[in-house]
């Protein structure tokens, strides 16, 4: 089956939120896996089996990294929103897509999120949350966020008048 794409993608800046967000975790894994050694070192319990369990771990964070990496354009294409008058669509996945429609009369509440990255970027992540779960929509432009957020608002009010 060919999925087809949602028209809205988000600013090609969040590649570089994404990025980053590699390098901090896998930074902060080696740092963790540095006082494991610390600690088997100052415990003398230092063996070969030691060796190859740490090496394999930052083998393994070395890995994922690197593929996270080259997998972010790829995973660029494909994280895209669609809103109509009457719902709200989130397309996701680069190996196994997803799309999901929420109805605009089920959204709740909206919550709009900036961590240093995405402000770094001027960037913002939307959450829209329904009764059974939080969809996210991370990488908005400032001002599209804003006017996402409002148009959503005005019609979740005008779907509750309809009731």
């Amino acid at each position: 089956m060919d999925y087809p794409l949602l028209p809205k993608q988000l600013p090609a800046r969040i590649k570089r939120v994404w990025r980053k967000t590699i390098v901090v975790t896998s930074g902060l894994l080696y740092l963790f896996v540095g006082l494991i050694c610390a600690i088997v070192y100052l415990l003398d319990i230092w063996t070969s089996y030691w060796f190859v369990a740490i090496m394999s771990v930052v083998v393994l964070i070395s890995i994922s990294a690197i593929v996270r990496w080259a997998l972010v354009s790829y995973r660029y294409t494909f994280h895209r929103y669609e809103m109509t008058s009457e719902d709200l669509a989130f397309q996701k996945g680069y190996f196994f897509r997803s799309t999901t429609i929420v109805p605009i009369n089920r959204i709740q509440h909206i919550n709009t999120e900036q961590g240093p990255f995405l402000r770094k970027e001027h960037l913002i992540e939307m959450r829209i949350h329904t009764a059974a779960t939080t969809h996210r929509i991370a990488g908005l432009d400032s001002d599209e966020a804003k006017l996402l957020r409002n148009q959503i608002i005005e019609m979740v009010k005008a779907a509750k008048e309809d009731v």
